[in-house]
């Protein structure tokens, strides 16, 4: 392996969903305390951007636009900055060309074959993109882990949110997966009764968050709210489609997070606010959240989880989560607080 004792500059080419780049942080972060005068770039899709723009372990964002013309641009960009380590998080074959064409000293990711072929440092992935596997790759360069979690490693500037965050005391509901992740979705009326009793016991207003692709879900999980006629609910808030700032200023404020595992989970954990995270297809052990101030809620007896399945003929693992087993978890978790 080349030494990186004298790196003076490294790029980090990152996955492109919300809770992806979120364990990507430790990462960033070893890589500022190991290199602290290093120039640290980060290759991200333009929607990620406002995640890792006020970071710290950070001097420069490329953006990573669709497109061959853009994706040539990215590259004479990435080899005029002349990197003594690119590290490739994603495994795609664009990503790994993109890796192959850095003129980097140093070219580290996981294996694909053969699109790995210019990796100078490999690492096999277990499970699911994580943060269990990038400590790995960071071991395997040889770079200290100096925090082995996420929590705290956001940093967004408040003035710079296009929402202003909620008042008061509210829960933030996050229900929704993207087009892909369908198989990890729950009923939106029984998200609708948690919210409504959570309301009536705890005076928590319900705050619903989501990208654009939730908006339909969104819609019909605030209709059923105001339906219930229980804490007034035409105080209900509507978040869907917020830009990530805003989304990160309401999620760090709030009472509570009850939602899917996703990438606003993650954001959830990742200020250290009490998460209530519904799993199915996917694993907590390698995707669950990082705080201590969370709690995973599964359906019992499924000996077929964890699958991963993009589609399914029953999805029993989501819908045998009882509403009654949530609403414990929520009440738990927030009496911890008191």
């Amino acid at each position: 392996m080349i030494p990186l004792k004298e790196a003076s500059a490294l790029c980090v080419i990152h996955l492109n969903q919300i809770g992806d780049l979120v364990f990507s942080l430790p990462l960033l972060k070893a890589l500022r305390d190991r290199f602290p005068a290093a120039r640290i770039h980060s290759v991200v899709k333009p929607h990620l951007k406002g995640l890792l723009a006020d970071s710290p372990y950070l001097d420069c964002i490329l953006e990573r636009p669709n497109g061959y013309g853009a994706v040539t641009k990215l590259v004479s960009a990435m080899r005029r900055s002349r990197y003594d380590l690119l590290i490739s998080l994603p495994r795609s074959e664009e990503s790994l060309i993109i890796a192959a064409l850095s003129g980097a000293r140093l070219k580290a990711g996981f294996s694909h074959f053969p699109w790995d072929l210019a990796l100078d440092v490999k690492e096999t992935v277990e499970g699911h993109n994580s943060w269990h596997n990038n400590r790995k790759l960071l071991h395997r360069l040889q770079v200290p882990v100096t925090k082995d979690d996420y929590v705290g490693l956001i940093k967004v500037d408040s003035r710079k949110g296009d929402s202003p965050p909620p008042q008061g005391r509210y829960t933030i509901i996050a229900p929704g997966a993207s087009r892909r992740r369908q198989m990890k979705t729950w009923g939106y009326e029984q998200f609708a009764g948690i919210a409504a009793q959570l309301g009536k016991s705890r005076g928590l207003t319900p705050v619903i968050i989501g990208g654009d692709d939730n908006r339909e879900y969104n819609d019909l999980l605030i209709a059923a709210l105001k339906q219930t006629g229980a804490g007034g609910y035409d105080r209900v808030i509507d978040l869907t489609g917020a830009d990530l700032r805003s989304l990160c200023l309401a999620i760090k404020d709030a009472a509570l997070f009850v939602g899917i595992d996703s990438g606003f989970m993650h954001l959830a954990a990742s200020y250290d606010i009490p998460v209530v995270a519904l799993f199915g297809p996917t694993d907590p052990f390698y995707v669950g959240p990082q705080n201590r101030r969370s709690r995973v809620v599964v359906a019992e007896g499924m000996e077929c989880v964890p699958c991963y399945l993009k589609e399914c003929d029953h999805r029993n693992c989501m819908k045998n989560i009882r509403k009654e087993t949530v609403l414990r978890a929520c009440e738990e978790v927030l009496d911890r607080e008191r």
